[in-house]
């Protein structure tokens, strides 16, 4: 059997507000869906944050329960975790990601992972496979979650009659190794029986080993922040499939729906750096979607902020969904370093 692992999606986020960016989000869902179903997967595993709100627009939660009862038409099961966008503040309230349960037609098709419900345990060929997770826990409940995956741990042993067995980890959490937080968890604390340890929540695409441990951040599925433009300019997202006799998984790329452009210059060369960026721009046109442009300018020249941006719309305009700027100058940083407060 083939399971595919999607990291955090974020069904309902309108980047800057606008409503071109909560469609790319519907969009690339939906495609990514069609992937799953095309790569014949018997399971398909959502790592949190299914929704970018607790209480998600309409169209959110359309597009998602048509998603899943596709997933139930060609036979796949849905297992889902619940992340921190999803968990609303008011205990009472439904958790999102609980709505696709209450359809008749897919009640049986989706596995919510939870502290009350850990473990999600099939037979394949022989091979015990246990799909394991729990829902978000915030910093100041790391012991709850510790106990949690010490529970899953036992019950993990304490039922596997089979040699053969796979043990998969799905969480939605930061991580010390990739979050150096105080009050992070770390992979010496998660206990030493799981094949597969993927995370949601760090929108990353990392990989570790730890011991036999294979642990794998797939990343969110869109771009969200200037971080993630920085940090990884894939312009793709990225399912994780894996074969469960074999024990290998395969990265599968999917486009994004638009191009996002990140440029770093100083303001001495804007003129030349703007005439190559209006070129590209041209090219970057996806399916009648304009590209998302992020520039980091060292205003070197001291030409000032009024003229870069000036400059900066001049050569953009009409050819870009939207430019997002970060200027620093000399006097920025003196004014900064004058403003610092010492406590000691």
């Amino acid at each position: 059997m083939r399971i595919a692992i999607i990291g955090d999606v974020h069904l309902g986020k309108a980047q800057k507000g606008l409503v071109e960016r909560e469609n790319d989000i519907y969009d690339l869902f939906l495609r990514i869906c069609k992937r799953v179903i095309d790569e014949k997967a018997g399971i398909v595993c959502f790592l949190g944050d299914l929704f970018d709100s607790s209480h998600p627009p309409v169209k959110a939660i359309s597009t998602a329960l048509s998603a899943f009862e596709n997933f139930a038409r060609n036979g796949i099961k849905v297992i889902l975790i619940a992340g921190n966008h999803d968990i609303p503040s008011i205990k009472t309230r439904m958790c999102p990601i609980e709505l696709p349960k209450t359809n008749e037609n897919m009640n049986n098709n989706i596995i919510e992972l939870s502290c009350q419900n850990p473990v999600f345990k099939f037979n394949e060929n022989n091979i015990s496979v246990h799909i394991c997770g729990v829902e978000y826990h915030p910093p100041e409940k790391r012991q709850s979650l510790i106990m949690a995956m010490e529970n899953i741990s036992s019950s993990i042993l304490l039922n596997s009659s089979s040699e053969k067995i796979l043990n998969i980890l799905l969480l939605h959490q930061g991580l010390k190794e990739f979050s150096p937080a105080e009050e992070e968890i770390s992979l010496a604390e998660i206990p030493n029986v799981f094949n597969f340890i993927f995370v949601g929540h760090l929108h990353l695409r990392m990989e570790k080993s730890h011991g036999r441990t294979k642990v794998i951040l797939p990343g969110s599925i869109e771009i969200g922040s200037v971080s993630e433009v920085v940090k990884q300019m894939h312009n793709e997202a990225g399912i994780i499939l894996i074969n469960t006799e074999t024990r290998m998984y395969e990265k599968v790329k999917i486009s994004l729906c638009r191009k996002f452009i990140h440029k770093k210059f100083p303001s001495s060369a804007i003129d030349h750096e703007l005439k190559n960026l209006t070129g590209e721009l041209k090219e970057s046109v996806v399916d009648g979607k304009l590209p998302w442009v992020y520039l980091e300018i060292e205003d070197d020249a001291k030409i000032g902020n009024s003229l870069i941006n000036e400059k900066t719309a001049r050569a953009t305009e009409g050819n870009v969904l939207f430019v997002q700027k970060n200027i620093e100058s000399e006097e920025m940083k003196e004014r900064e370093k004058n403003t610092e407060i010492s406590f000691k």
